[in-house]
């Protein structure tokens, strides 16, 4: 089994987004992930639709969009207009939120569950047979450097055992670093979104996101 490294592209360089999509389409990265905040589940505001479009229009890898936003069905055919491959979902942010991921599903695109922070996984059971993949966000959020929480390895082993019922993809977003990644890898996690803590930013430019890439599936 492979790792899926995903670039976190909230985090990218926004004055030359078409060339980070292209450079790091082929340095090998395996998809494209995109947080659309709404400033109503969370209160940041993030990317959108008009983001979306321009990943699309430089890669043929799969793009997914991370929903930060309440009442997310009524966005998800404008988001399968313009290619998202995979549409996350938080379970808070709809009444019935397995109506959306029907919906999902019935679009041709794949349903995903975005686990937010101290989440019951006992409790999101009955969805887990519904999406193909679910992304848990492990970084504190109320720390200065929004560390990687502790209490985030109780809910990703839970869900490492749920995966032997259900088939569904395990993925972890916030405070990813080189030894998270390989924490993870090795108890069953099986990808990434990746951001400052190492891809982006300052502290990575010597290296070339090739080198990164090559380097994170090596651990």
């Amino acid at each position: 089994m492979e790792k899926i490294l995903a670039p976190s592209l909230n985090c990218a360089n926004f004055d030359c987004l078409r060339d980070e999509v292209v450079r790091l389409d082929a340095a090998g990265a395996d998809m494209f992930h995109l947080d659309i905040c709404d400033g109503v589940l969370t209160d940041r505001l993030s990317m959108g639709l008009r983001d979306l479009q321009s990943v699309r229009r430089n890669t043929k890898k799969p793009v997914d969009v991370h929903l930060y936003m309440m009442n997310p069905i009524r966005h998800i055919d404008a988001f399968v207009r313009e290619g998202a491959d995979i549409i996350y979902v938080f379970p808070e942010s709809e009444r019935f939120i397995a109506n959306a991921l029907y919906y999902i599903r019935q679009c041709g695109r794949a349903p995903g569950l975005a686990v937010g922070w101290g989440a019951s996984v006992e409790a999101l059971s009955g969805l887990l047979p519904l999406v193909d993949y679910v992304m848990v966000n492990t970084a504190n959020p109320v720390s200065p450097g929004r560390d990687f929480m502790d209490e985030a390895w109780e809910t990703l082993q839970k869900l490492i055992d749920a995966k032997r019922r259900y088939p569904f993809k395990l993925l972890v977003d916030g405070a990813i670093t080189p030894d998270i990644i390989s924490k993870c890898w090795k108890i069953g996690v099986d990808g990434f979104s990746m951001g400052t803590g190492c891809l982006f930013g300052p502290k990575w430019e010597s290296k070339s996101y090739e080198t990164i890439f090559k380097e994170l599936r090596a651990l």
